[in-house]
């Protein structure tokens, strides 16, 4: 399957594509996914999986922020067949070892949907079947990303292996997704 190249304007498109991507997970009765995420600092990484966490069931009152300085996050899902979600931040990272230390392994399997910020910095970590999703924000020239957080992100998502390539053609047959 060829990579699926997606605009989201802002905040709120960013959301939307992480509850649409885990409305394709749900459609396709999947039990355990990894999605690596890939971006620059305020890429918007963290608000994806916010996204993927509210229409995986996980209460407002939950709050989804970015585990870089705890490494991981684990929420509790009710949505199909996913009853976890687990959010890692590989950023500090520097290898497979590392990662493992963290009780990674116990994160993904069946009914587990983990979702690994700079999975780029562990890739012997990375399973072989994923979604990889690649976050490139249009910021203006002279600002930082923190400076612009609402202007539009390029979001590039990539099936690696059968399950993956199942979500994303999930994905593409939503009516809302437009490439």
């Amino acid at each position: 399957m060829e990579p699926l190249v997606l605009s989201a304007p802002d905040t709120n498109a960013m959301l939307a594509l992480g509850a649409r991507l885990a409305a394709a997970i749900e459609t396709i009765r999947c039990e355990g996914l990894l999605i690596e995420l890939r971006g620059d600092l305020g890429a918007g990484k963290t608000v994806l999986v916010r996204g993927l966490a509210r229409r995986l069931g996980v209460p407002e009152t939950i709050p989804v922020v970015s585990p870089t300085f705890t490494i991981a996050r684990s929420y509790p899902a009710a949505c199909g067949a996913i009853t976890e979600l687990h959010h890692v931040d590989a950023y500090r990272l520097s290898g497979a070892e590392e990662l493992d230390a963290t009780g990674f392994e116990d994160m993904c399997g069946e009914g587990r949907l983990t979702c690994v910020e700079w999975g780029e910095n562990v890739p012997d970590a990375m399973p072989e079947d994923r979604v990889r999703v690649t976050l490139v924000p249009d910021i203006p020239a002279g600002l930082t990303p923190g400076e612009a957080p609402e202007c539009p992100r390029a979001v590039t998502l990539e099936a690696l292996g059968p399950v993956a390539a199942a979500v994303l053609a999930a994905l593409v047959a939503d009516d809302q997704v437009r490439a």
